[in-house]
């Protein structure tokens, strides 16, 4: 992709990750009664200016249920991001600049989780405890540490030799600062812009795929994206916005933070060089 295209496409899909991102921040605010809502003679209405979506089979409007569905995701995916990326990187730093038995140890913690499947923990999880999206969204961020300390690890332990970061060492600086600051944030930034956003679109798709499936996530009458693709899917020849809408929404807003993640960190790596 050429200069002016990626151009293009970062600010596209960083517009997408901006609207999400601020729907997520006012949806809280805006008042919404899911059983109020219930119109049972407005059910169906095709998109207008006062239904801008249309409505759904209980007459609810769709445009007000996908702000509130933002809800949802939005404060797990930014825990899931944060677990992940702060773990995933302390970690790392860790064990590329500890030597002995303390790498070891931190070594085989990470080893040890990374044994485990993501979505399969994930849907056990659920099978057993039942538990709440924040709990979800924290145990996908924490099952994305290794992947992201082993990175980490391997970019310390290549800047360590550098002639840069051994004057640093030379003037006296402080292995803290130099590796969060001159390793961590000078030269592991795009990587870590990258499994931010990534994150955060994983657990978009496992809160979706959850609620789609009925039994875990979010509950009728709250809505979720998910969820308002399961329950009207059925209704698909009689009247497709219902769910044509919450699933654009689902697959345009992973595909705007996977994009806006990866052109976001090209530029960052570019510049770096």
């Amino acid at each position: 992709m050429g200069g002016k295209g990626q151009t293009l496409a970062l600010r596209i899909s960083g517009g997408i990750v901006a609207i999400v991102l601020l729907l997520g921040v006012i949806a809280p605010f805006i008042g919404y009664d899911p059983v109020a809502d219930v119109d049972y003679e407005a059910q169906l209405l095709g998109p207008s200016w006062a239904h801008v979506f249309g409505t759904d089979g209980q007459g609810r409007d769709v445009a007000i249920r996908l702000v509130k569905g933002t809800e949802a995701f939005f404060l797990p995916g930014l825990l899931a991001a944060a677990i992940a990326v702060i773990g995933g990187a302390l970690a790392g730093a860790v064990a590329g600049y500890l030597q002995g038995i303390g790498r070891s140890v931190v070594l085989g913690g990470l080893q040890l989780l990374d044994t485990l499947p993501r979505l399969v923990f994930i849907i056990l999880l659920c099978t057993i405890m039942n538990p709440s999206i924040t709990l979800i969204a924290g145990v996908a961020g924490l099952l994305f540490v290794p992947a992201i300390a082993t990175v980490i690890r391997r970019k310390v332990e290549a800047l360590g030799s550098e002639d840069y970061i051994l004057a640093h060492v030379a003037h006296g600086f402080s292995p803290a600062r130099i590796l969060l600051y001159h390793i961590l944030w000078l030269q592991c930034r795009p990587l870590l812009i990258r499994q931010a956003t990534f994150v955060f679109g994983y657990v978009l798709f496992v809160e979706t795929a959850l609620s789609y499936l009925g039994d875990y996530g979010v509950q009728e009458p709250s809505p979720s994206w998910g969820n308002m693709v399961a329950q009207t899917r059925d209704l698909a020849g009689q009247a497709p916005w219902p769910w044509l809408f919450p699933a654009l929404a689902i697959v345009v807003t992973i595909a705007a933070f996977l994009s806006f993640g990866n052109l976001l960190a090209r530029r960052d790596e570019e510049a770096i060089r």
